[in-house]
């Protein structure tokens, strides 16, 4: 395992321990089965990660240093080399674990306190709201199935001269007609507008392995 690898096991199993302190989190079990202590050497440079405090990292190198660099910590060899890059952010399911460094003069320790907030908001919600945004959803997604044969088949009507423009001009129009008589349809069932559930909205951008949250 390299050593970006062994330190963000051993920062999550930190976080872990962090979070039970506090609020519920899908990353409790990572406090059983992620080791609290990391040891090897990766190209040359020995390290230890291992759990200080509660709420703490504590890292040492040989052979090797921390450099602060934006939005992350370098280990740097002794030629100059970039060996591995921590994130000072690690996104756990509903939670973002974060890293404050703090890296000694000559570079070879660093103190890091660990904290897990929440992404996201809580949100309370009425039959009627409910019903409107599953509406919306299973319009959105017919309309898009929907849009994109009608803008293949029209694309292949023309040879598929026309191809690259009707196939996202469907999708594009499917959605939205979708998303707004589903909408509609949603709004039409009678339903009280009375606020009565909690929901949890996690505000994130992306999809894939490409996702931010906050």
């Amino acid at each position: 395992m390299s050593m970006k690898k062994y330190a963000v096991t051993a920062l999550l199993a930190i976080a872990a321990l962090a979070i039970t302190d506090g609020t519920a989190s899908a990353a409790t079990d990572l406090a059983d089965t992620a080791p609290h202590v990391a040891q090897g050497t990766d190209q040359g440079v020995g390290f230890t990660f291992q759990g200080g405090k509660r709420t703490t990292l504590d890292a040492t190198l040989t052979g090797g240093s921390f450099r602060q660099a934006q939005d992350a910590v370098d280990i740097v060899a002794g030629d100059g080399t970039v060996v591995a890059t921590l994130p000072l952010a690690v996104s756990v399911e509903d939670q973002v674990v974060t890293l404050a460094p703090h890296i000694s003069a000559d570079g070879t320790t660093m103190i890091a306190d660990v904290a897990a907030q929440d992404v996201g908001y809580w949100r309370k919600t009425s039959p009627r709201q409910r019903s409107i945004e599953a509406g919306a959803g299973i319009g959105a997604a017919f309309g898009t199935i929907a849009g994109l044969f009608v803008g293949m088949a029209l694309g292949v009507a023309t040879a598929g001269l026309l191809l690259p423009i009707t196939l996202p001009v469907g999708l594009i129009a499917g959605m939205i007609g979708g998303l707004a008589l589903g909408a509609a349809a949603g709004a039409s069932i009678p339903n009280s507008d009375i606020p009565d559930q909690w929901q949890y909205e996690l505000e994130c951008r992306g999809s894939g392995n490409y996702r931010f949250c906050w």
